[in-house]
């Protein structure tokens, strides 16, 4: 998993903690804010309900001086004294009339009614008969008479003839007004919320919609409306903030009056206050994403230039540099890998030039070893050639003696020549590979160090191409005498594998050696570079290199481990020497 940069690190991790104390703080007002809003809302309802007891006692007191005028009457009193049921229905319409009610009833001391009169004609005589019989029995002044599906407000007065010890009862006289739609509208209007009167838990009259009122009456049968004092209740999917008062408690039914205050007003300015929140906590955050990005920036340059140094210096370029700059410690840092850098390139640079010269040193000892011993084979012959006839030597084996040490110091100076050219020097001509690579292998065999290795050699495919089969012999020996000296004391063993794969020749060498270090891998082709050998002088495998690469092939290494390398050499079967890139010796 990839590491975040200390920038992205400092900046998610500040943004993080704005978010949460933006978060927070959002929250707490938005809470706040709420709780007022639901504070304020139950305050209202209970106003409301307070303004509605004080319109209903206005209402009440109203209809009472009514009643207490019309008892009065003198004319009424007259009329009351007649006991006659059809001459007080006649003329008891004209006071109806006078006291403007939807209700007048006209009664005998008996509770008997006389006279009957109503707004509505659904509304009869005997249900009123009920009612009145009910509100003597209680001795109620002002009652609530319900029937039918109806509800009233009635005052109550006795109407009396006479004063003190000669006072005698005429009868009774009740007058009211039906609680209906209009009713409850003015309630609404005064206390400036939503009414429903209910009797016995059905809706009497009310100010909601149709649809609300069908909800409401559900939540009244199931009994879920009276849990909800001074809570939200949701009717027909509108919020209301509900709260209701007991008017009458008791026969002829339970009134109760149920004050509702829509919420969609307080949720509107909620939904409000929730995008202004959340179009200022996104600013917020993108405000403070921008700043601390651009902080993070200025903090966290100086040490994206000495990571950029880092990571050239791991690639070896001690050019970079870097200007010292940031805080105090990070400003110390950067002077303290520059003076690394320098130090470490002076090091570097006399390591170089160190191990140059010991390589040169090596080649001059090993070269010089070589070019003495052929020179000492060819004095020493040429004394036997001279004394060929005392000694009755045969001139001819001298002579080839002569030619062979000639030819092989001829040789090690090719090969430092052949390093050292630069231009591509091959002659191709027909030939075959696994007999080249079979005299390779005689040849390193001839040493008598190496007599007694088993070099396996296995050709798959056609043989026949055409290249320089001298200087792939060449190749071959430094190759397979370099395996043969890794594999002796481990295993005594290497396999030369050579494949024709289309159109290009393929030879695997593998030897039984310990592999190749890490330390020199990279520059195990390049000249002077010897590993593992007390007297190499690192051209074998630069000559490997410069001989396939003029063939416009390529030699690696394909794999090493403890158990062994093996080399993979690739070059064209017909060499082709025109356009040919010349191999840059180091």
């Amino acid at each position: 998993m990839a590491r975040l940069r200390l920038r992205t690190q400092l900046l998610v991790a500040n943004l993080l903690i704005i978010c949460a104390l933006l978060g927070a703080i959002l929250l707490v007002v938005r809470h706040t804010v709420r709780s007022e809003i639901s504070q304020g809302v139950a305050s209202g309802t209970n106003a409301s309900l307070v303004a509605f007891e004080n319109v209903q006692q206005q209402r009440d007191l109203q209809l009472s001086r009514t009643a207490a005028m019309l008892s009065e009457l003198p004319t009424l009193k007259a009329l009351m004294t007649t006991r006659d049921a059809l001459t007080v229905q006649d003329a008891s319409e004209s006071f109806w009339k006078l006291a403007g009610t939807q209700l007048f009833v006209l009664a005998a001391p008996s509770a008997q009614i006389l006279g009957f009169h109503s707004a509505k004609p659904e509304w009869n005589a005997a249900e009123a008969q009920t009612n009145l019989t009910k509100s003597l029995e209680q001795r109620e002044d002002a009652a609530w008479w319900y029937g039918g599906g109806r509800l009233y407000r009635v005052s109550l007065r006795t109407i009396t003839a006479g004063e003190g010890v000669d006072a005698r009862q005429l009868g009774i006289l009740a007058v009211g007004y039906e609680v209906d739609t209009a009713v409850a509208q003015q309630l609404a209007l005064v206390s400036g919320s939503q009414i429903a009167l209910t009797a016995d838990d059905r809706i009497i009259a009310s100010t909601i919609s149709k649809p609300e009122e069908a909800g409401f009456s559900a939540m009244l049968q199931a009994g879920t409306a009276e849990l909800a004092q001074n809570r939200e209740l949701r009717i027909a999917g509108n919020p209301y903030q509900i709260a209701y008062s007991m008017i009458h408690e008791g026969a002829p039914a339970s009134v109760k009056c149920y004050v509702m205050m829509s919420l969609d007003p307080a949720y509107a300015f909620i939904d409000r206050l929730n995008r202004t929140i959340l179009i200022l906590g996104i600013s917020a955050v993108a405000l403070a994403a921008l700043l601390l990005g651009f902080v993070s920036k200025t903090i966290t340059r100086p040490l994206d230039n000495l990571v950029a140094a880092v990571r050239a210096l791991a690639k070896g370029d001690y050019t970079y540099s870097i200007t010292p700059r940031g805080s105090s410690e990070v400003a110390e840092l950067g002077e303290s890998f520059s003076k690394m850098r320098s130090e470490l390139q002076a090091a570097e640079e006399r390591r170089f030039a160190t191990e140059r010269v010991a390589a040169f040193g090596r080649a001059a000892t090993s070269i010089s070893h070589d070019l003495r011993h052929y020179l000492a084979a060819v004095v020493a012959n040429a004394e036997f050639l001279y004394e060929a006839e005392k000694l009755r030597i045969n001139r001819d084996e001298v002579y080839s003696e002569i030619r062979t040490a000639s030819e092989q110091m001829t040789d090690l100076l090719d090969s430092l020549r052949e390093l050292a050219r630069v231009e591509v020097s091959i002659s191709p001509m027909p030939a075959s590979l696994s007999q080249t690579i079979r005299r390779a292998v005689d040849a390193v065999r001839a040493r008598p160090e190496l007599r007694g290795m088993e070099v396996a050699i296995s050709p798959i495919g056609d043989m026949d191409g055409t290249f320089d089969a001298k200087k792939i012999e060449r190749a071959f020996f430094n190759l397979i005498l370099n395996a043969c000296e890794a594999s002796l004391p481990v295993h005594g063993r290497v396999c030369v594998e050579i494949k024709t794969v289309q159109d290009s020749f393929e030879v695997r060498v593998t030897d039984g050696g310990a592999g190749v270090a890490e330390a020199v891998r990279s520059t195990l082709f390049d000249p002077f570079v010897s590993f593992g050998k007390t007297n190499g002088t690192g051209l074998g495998l630069a000559i490997v290199s410069k001989i396939v690469h003029d063939h416009r092939g390529a030699v690696s290494v394909e794999k090493t481990s403890d158990a062994g390398t093996t080399f993979l050499v690739k070059f064209p079967r017909v060499a082709n020497v025109e356009g040919v890139r010349p191999a840059l010796v180091s």
